[in-house]
């Protein structure tokens, strides 16, 4: 591989750097499926933005901190099968 020429350097990368851009490019994509889905009926049950921006602000990172683990648990699994 042209950018990461020996190993070790590119499985650093992989188990640092990925899931942060993972978590940075995917963090919107959930915020707004959650507000989709769940924003409408917690809006009439709350009568107010403040506690649903809230709840679903919390219920992304808590998404996204589950999705980060799991592909991180994924990628160290093959990685490790790979050599």
């Amino acid at each position: 591989m042209g950018l990461f020429p020996e190993r070790e350097k590119m499985m650093r990368y992989m188990k640092a750097g990925l899931p942060l851009i993972f978590a940075v490019a995917w963090t919107p994509v959930i915020w707004m499926l959650l507000a989709a889905v769940f924003g409408p009926p917690m809006q009439r049950l709350f009568s107010s933005w403040q506690p649903v921006v809230a709840i679903l602000a919390t219920a992304t990172v808590l998404v996204m901190v589950g999705l980060v683990r799991l592909f991180r648990s994924i990628g160290l699994r093959n990685s490790d099968n790979a050599e």
